[in-house]
């Protein structure tokens, strides 16, 4: 288990929002200029193509509003669950023809991941909030801790997690906890990724003891993590379980051994990605900014989506960027070229192939959905 002793997290959080990783940076905030005629729009590359729409989602947002639409589920009855940061909802469910279902969550702030596992035969959701509190109306987010909430799917609160200050890691600096995401293990553990923050990995039982700690910044070793977006597990080698963690502020998709030992490196030049969605013999992520073509300089509102085969880790299709081209066995930079989307966060993929696309900093816009196409 490693221990080692970082600046204090409040330290790692500034750095974090001032090179623009961060979740609530108020320089990245505009009116969104997404291609609003985009709507059925088709998008994508090498055979893997899909309609656009952008109005998707049929709800009211005087009832069931949101700030973020960032993470989003499928429940077993078929619903899509999305996590948003607004005070007045955590959580907006759909069906996936877009009819809005229901809303709940009032006073669970800062939603940023989500996550729907079963336990005795009951269905429970995790609500990850990152920290970053939004108040109803404008662009003000105050930074704080976060926390990790069990619930069963009515909106009743099983448990909140402890933090790791709370738990006793750390020095008395070292508070800042801004989880982005979690995973549950076939153990039944629960993996929780400290992305705005120290960028730690946490695994933790479900009543909330620490079972081991990994990864951090670590800079220069393979397995050190910058903003560690999302976590993601790859069960299809049962023997050989991997964790994969996007390191978004290096352009890299990371796997590791549930123990957290590295295995690979995913290079995505150009691509800030967030967390992969394993479906088939595919991998989805979503694309929150990409680089200028020649200059390589990060720019605002430029996201989409990425598509890689499961197998060989290569980019197939980016519905929204540049296509994919390898030269000599090297992916070159890729970018935004179309304005469809403004800054991809989140995605679910469900069995028919659909692909449920949620944005940060989008004007409030609810989901859109990505149909595929022959």
């Amino acid at each position: 288990m490693m221990y080692r002793i970082f600046l204090s997290s409040f330290s790692l959080w500034l750095s974090l929002t001032h090179s623009g990783y961060g979740h609530g940076g108020t320089d990245e905030h505009a009116h969104g200029e997404s291609d609003t005629s985009a709507d059925g729009l088709i998008l994508g590359h090498n055979g893997l193509k899909y309609r656009v729409d952008l109005g998707w989602a049929k709800a009211d947002s005087d009832v069931a509003p949101v700030i973020n639409s960032h993470a989003l589920a499928e429940g077993r009855d078929g619903l899509i669950y999305v996590i948003t940061d607004h005070p007045k909802n955590a959580f907006v469910v759909f069906k996936k023809d877009g009819t809005f279902v229901r809303s709940f969550g009032e006073g669970l702030e800062g939603g940023h991941g989500i996550e729907i596992f079963e336990k005795d035969g009951e269905e429970y959701l995790i609500h990850v909030d990152c920290g970053w509190h939004f108040e109803a109306e404008g662009w003000n987010a105050t930074p704080g801790n976060g926390r990790v909430t069990i619930l069963k799917t009515d909106g009743t609160i099983v448990r909140h997690l402890p933090t790791p200050f709370e738990m006793g890691i750390g020095e008395a600096g070292d508070k800042q906890f801004m989880p982005c995401d979690v995973a549950v293990t076939p153990q039944g553990t629960i993996l929780i990724a400290d992305g705005y923050a120290t960028d730690f990995i946490y695994e933790m039982t479900m009543t909330g003891e620490l079972v081991r700690r990994w990864g951090g910044k670590a800079e220069g070793e393979p397995g050190g993590l910058q903003n560690a977006h999302g976590i993601s597990l790859d069960l299809s080698d049962a023997e050989n379980p991997l964790v994969w963690v996007p390191s978004r502020g290096e352009n890299k998709l990371k796997a590791f051994t549930l123990e957290g030992e590295h295995v690979e490196t995913v290079d995505l030049p150009g691509a800030f990605a967030g967390q992969l969605f394993f479906r088939d013999d595919k991998i989805y992520t979503a694309v929150c900014w990409s680089k200028e073509a020649d200059t390589a300089k990060r720019l605002r509102q430029s996201g989409f989506l990425l598509i890689l085969d499961r197998k060989t880790k290569k980019v197939i299709s980016a519905p929204g960027g540049s296509k994919p081209t390898y030269v000599d066995g090297v992916l070159q930079p890729l970018y935004q070229t179309t304005k469809t989307f403004i800054h991809g966060h989140d995605l679910y993929v469900d069995s028919a192939g659909a692909i449920y696309f949620g944005e940060w900093n989008a004007d409030r816009r609810y989901p859109a959905k990505l149909t595929p196409v022959e």
